[in-house]
């Protein structure tokens, strides 16, 4: 409080002023603190219950909803914030219903790309194939085994069949796990093991494996053995790397399979003096070069799996065609065998070709694969939904 006082020439006017405004300074200043403190909210109370709440959550987040149901049951029951027993409650309600359902939580594709990614295109899509294309081979290992034992014992041989055939199954069960195997590697992996038997085969006569004057079969089945292991793992590696559809694996086996059919037909029609080792080589280079061809026709085609398989029906029945008419044009012809064989042959190897051209005009129109089709546009969808105990609203879909 100002005080005034009075000197000996009078009252000091302006000292009592600054006297008075300073008093009414310092009085503002105390009654404003003074409100600021009494507005101030009291300091939050810690719910003992967030940590519970905040491991719940997590548990929920890695997927663990069983955990995830027990910590947001025990918040729901115990914490002293209603908002927090609100959103614990509908929390535990959520994980319980995907703990029902047998839910699975992955954050490794989003929703947009998971709408547009293909059944046969899945990280898991080719596993079975997989397990079922080892276990035959295992199971085949083991005959290949067994004659190489030269065991008389049928109890021996029977045990060694059904041990290699399970370590087989169990093998590609367990290696397999966790691991991308697409439905288009599956294949991939049938048809190099394929592959591989089949240049085995016509190959072991020219190097020398096989010869029915002597006893040498033994050389032969390894020989064999070991292109069928190789073509697979050629086949498996080669589709990790180019991730092709079924559609194109589908397309590469029929193109080989022709490349075959063509060979020997080409042969048929130009009839040239081989011997039979030449002849294998030949049809072995035959394979070889009509399945790097049907690779690299079919990794530009966009074909579905549908139409490829109509393709490869509409190659079959134009071969079928050419033998009919061959039979119904040559039959009763008594001339020249040979040229009854080169006209055969060149019917039979245009009705081919000419069904495999005529499938692929066919079928144009067919869906193409789902890996090619355009994204899908932009799609929502509005629901219900209750966030700490206020129910509302929310926007679903793709943007």
């Amino acid at each position: 409080m100002g005080v005034v006082s009075f000197g000996a020439d009078g009252p000091d006017i302006v000292g009592a002023m600054q006297h008075a405004l300073l008093a009414a300074a310092i009085l503002f200043g105390s009654v404003a603190t003074a409100s600021a403190q009494d507005a101030a909210p009291p300091p939050p109370v810690a719910d003992p219950a967030q940590a519970e709440f905040d491991a719940a959550f997590a548990a929920m987040m890695r997927g663990d909803f069983q955990a995830a149901v027990v910590g947001f049951r025990t918040v729901a029951r115990t914490s002293l914030n209603a908002e927090l027993r609100g959103a614990a409650s509908q929390l535990g309600r959520l994980a319980e219903d995907y703990q029902r359902r047998g839910g699975r939580l992955s954050f490794d594709r989003s929703l947009a790309a998971q709408a547009g990614l293909a059944e046969d295109d899945q990280a898991d899509a080719g596993r079975t194939t997989f397990i079922i294309t080892t276990t035959i081979a295992a199971l085949y290992t083991g005959a290949v085994l067994t004659d190489l034992s030269d065991t008389s014992d049928i109890k021996a041989g029977t045990l060694m069949i059904m041990g290699t055939t399970a370590g087989g199954l169990v093998g590609s069960l367990y290696g397999s796990r966790g691991r991308t195997i697409t439905g288009g590697m599956a294949d991939a992996y049938g048809l190099g093991l394929a592959v591989g038997v089949g240049n085995m085969l016509l190959l072991a006569g020219p190097i020398g494996l096989f010869d029915v004057t002597t006893n040498r079969s033994e050389k032969t089945q390894l020989f064999v053995l070991a292109g069928a292991w190789g073509g697979a793992a050629a086949g498996l590696i080669l589709a990790d790397h180019i991730r092709p559809t079924r559609a194109q694996v589908s397309v590469t086996s029929t193109i080989g399979v022709m490349g075959v059919a063509s060979t020997l037909l080409g042969l048929a029609i130009a009839q040239p003096d081989l011997s039979d080792d030449t002849f294998l080589t030949v049809t072995a280079a035959g394979l070889d070069i009509s399945v790097a061809a049907g690779v690299g026709f079919a990794s530009k085609l966009d074909w579905s799996l549908s139409r490829a398989r109509l393709v490869g029906l509409s190659a079959f029945l134009g071969a079928l065609a050419g033998v009919g008419t061959s039979i119904l044009l040559f039959a009763d012809t008594d001339g020249d065998g040979d040229n009854a064989l080169r006209g055969a042959a060149g019917i039979t190897l245009a009705g081919m070709w000419g069904g495999f051209a005529l499938g692929t005009r066919l079928t144009r129109d067919m869906a193409s694969d789902y890996r090619f089709r355009p994204a899908q546009g932009a799609t929502a969808s509005v629901v219900p939904t209750v966030i700490k105990s206020a129910p509302g609203l929310s926007v679903v879909g793709s943007f």
